[in-house]
């Protein structure tokens, strides 16, 4: 595979990852599913920023320490700012036992939809 098809690959995830977290949201009012909003709103932004960085550099992070992916996204000339805003909720949608509020899930959707518009820019200046 070509990094331009893995780019394709992961930003083809990074949509579906957002439009599961919308489709929740939007059917779910409550704090019920706050967790696996955010979570699936992370993994969304984590997909967008590996295909960016595919576009940018013809890599992306695969190591297991989010710092390394934050790092490379910089590189790349991303919004890694963005990126470890959501990170930093990873361990608090997926492990905690306390749930994340719906503000915060939506706050997590809204980042990952910057991460997403910016990574579809860049296919389609590619």
């Amino acid at each position: 595979m070509t990094a331009r098809s893995d780019a394709s690959a992961r930003l083809e995830d990074s949509q579906a990852f957002l439009e599961a977290a919308d489709t929740i949201n939007t059917l779910n009012s409550g704090e019920t599913y706050a967790d696996v909003i955010a979570t699936l709103a992370i993994h969304a932004g984590i997909a967008a920023a590996d295909a960016f960085c595919l576009l940018a550099l013809g890599r992306h992070s695969k190591s297991d320490n989010h710092a390394d992916a934050i790092k490379v996204l910089k590189e790349a000339g991303g919004e890694n700012a963005i990126l470890a805003r959501l990170l930093g909720e990873k361990t608090k949608a997926g492990y905690n036992v306390s749930s994340l509020t719906r503000a915060k899930s939506s706050k997590c959707i809204e980042w990952a939809s910057k991460l997403v518009i910016a990574a579809e820019a860049k296919s389609s200046l590619s």
